[in-house]
């Protein structure tokens, strides 16, 4: 069973680290390349010729697109964003590195110095990316404001967690560094998914323009990105040993999901409010699809762990599944909070982009700490010297 159970977790975290370097390997020259145009006419502007081959000219660099919402804010700044897309792609791509467990365990040092150099490259791409929010004005258009809104809490909580990464590395908490830095690549990797999913969108439905596409795609990964780093964190973690199951899981499982459905009757409810021109998109992939197929993830987590008798594993799925279940209740009651500010689209915009993170975002923080105060002991300071290279008591990122 023990062998199983490392074999499954082998696989996964194969399947994971190729996921991402690719994704963050095929995102490079899109992002790379994307205003070199500003500086010297005639360069590839790759993403939108990508994106006008597959889905249509009209959707890349006509009407709605962000080419032709964009255009001047980003003539007007194109040193800040040639900073930010330019060091955003290539911290990326040298993430990939971090993922390999061989060379944490053949080369440290290397591992150290490649995560300073990713650091170092994010928080410029980060600043940058305030920068050019305080310089310009949000988009003039549907759902503009919503997405300048998750624009600025996407960069805060990449900042934020990878603060909370290096914090975690100089406590020597090996488990809280690796999960915040999880964390931390699943927010960059918003970049390249968001593209993904908004020509996914503009090719699937040929009435939604590239904005609105970006819109939905947005909502969606206000739950996947937080949902994927929490997935992620479980799915690396060992099973551990047997433990009491709570007697009260299956009746909690019921009931995060009777809380989930109400806040998606909520959710519903506001979304009738919305204009004819709103897409169903807007809602069902917009939040209800990805909130569900996580939350059903969770419990499945969960109810595995539990006849396996493995209690504290499967609390901590049941504590995630909590977390996912209160996200669409979240998203409703900011739906509700926004709109009072920002009128009905982009208020319910701004809730669906920033309200679910808020309780996955809060239980993954609660069950890494847990993790971290019951796991493997801090190693002795000669034996940490020895693996890791670290003197005088300071550690490496």
């Amino acid at each position: 069973m023990a062998e199983t159970t490392r074999t499954r977790s082998w696989s996964l975290s194969r399947v994971g680290f190729w996921v991402v370097a690719l994704t963050a390997l095929a995102y490079f020259p899109l992002a790379f390349t994307y205003f070199w145009h500003f500086f010297v006419p005639g360069a590839p502007i790759l993403q939108d010729e990508l994106q006008g081959a597959v889905v249509g000219h009209d959707f890349a660099f006509g009407h709605g697109s962000v080419v032709q919402l964009r255009a001047e804010d980003y003539a007007a700044h194109r040193v800040v964003m040639l900073v930010h897309t330019t060091t955003g792609a290539a911290a990326l791509a040298l993430a990939t590195i971090q993922f390999s467990a061989r060379l944490r365990a053949t080369r440290p040092a290397l591992h150290r110095w490649v995560g300073r150099v990713y650091l170092a490259l994010m928080t410029t791409s980060m600043l940058a990316a305030y920068s050019f929010l305080l310089l310009s004005d949000p988009i003039d258009y549907f759902g503009g404001t919503a997405f300048d809104l998750q624009l600025w809490g996407l960069a805060t909580t990449t900042t934020g967690s990878a603060a909370m990464a290096f914090l975690a590395i100089r406590r020597r908490d090996l488990t809280g560094h690796r999960a915040w830095s999880m964390l931390n690549i699943s927010l960059m990797l918003t970049a390249p998914l968001l593209r993904v999913l908004w020509v996914a969108l503009g090719r699937i439905d040929d009435d939604l323009e590239l904005m609105m596409s970006l819109d939905v795609g947005s909502s969606a990964l206000g739950v996947i990105a937080p949902g994927a780093a929490a997935l992620a964190f479980m799915l690396t973690q060992r099973a551990g040993r047997t433990s009491p199951v709570s007697t009260t899981a299956a009746r909690q499982y019921a009931a995060a999901v009777l809380v989930s459905a109400a806040g998606a009757l909520w959710l519903a409810d506001l979304f009738g409010r919305m204009p004819d021109r709103a897409p169903g998109s807007m809602l069902v992939l917009g939040h209800l699809l990805p909130a569900w197929v996580l939350l059903a993830t969770c419990l499945v987590g969960a109810a595995r762990a539990g006849r396996s008798g493995r209690g504290i594993r499967e609390a901590q799925w049941r504590h995630f599944a909590w977390g996912v279940a209160w996200a669409t209740p979240a998203t409703a009651a900011s739906v509700v909070l926004a709109s009072s500010v920002y009128g009905v689209v982009d208020g319910f915009l701004a809730g669906q982009m920033l309200g679910a993170a808020g309780p996955v975002l809060l239980v993954f923080a609660l069950v890494v700490r847990s993790a971290s105060a019951t796991g493997p002991r801090p190693m002795p300071e000669a034996a940490l010297s020895s693996r890791f290279g670290v003197k005088d008591g300071t550690t490496g990122q």
